[in-house]
């Protein structure tokens, strides 16, 4: 599943595709949820919590390399959260939980 650029075209993640990295998939989430007036489509069928989801199973899996992980920790928690959230259509929520997992991203210098 990969994380596709914005609601424009309202194309959110195939089932088949390959998930999409934490970061990537909660910086596609939250600009999804940039006007809550009136959300895309692929917020209200649950197609961007199944990202979300889908990129956190991958996070949550054993790896090698736990030290990134480690520090991505943070912003699995602020996913978490948002899936929560979304799942309740609390939306308003949902976007304040998924500008603390941006804001919590490793910055790569």
């Amino acid at each position: 599943m990969t994380a596709t650029a914005a609601p424009g075209g309202d194309a959110v993640p195939r089932s088949a595709e390959a998930p999409a990295e934490l970061g990537s998939a909660a910086r596609a989430a939250l600009r999804y949820l940039v006007d809550l007036t009136d959300p895309p489509a692929a917020v209200r069928d649950g197609r961007v919590d199944h990202m979300l989801r889908a990129a956190l199973a991958v996070h949550d899996r054993p790896a090698a390399g736990r030290g990134r992980r480690r520090s991505l920790d943070d912003v699995a928690a602020a996913v978490r959260t948002a899936c929560a959230h979304l799942s309740a259509a609390e939306l308003e929520d949902a976007y304040l939980a998924l500008r603390t997992a941006v804001d919590r991203l490793p910055r790569d210098d």
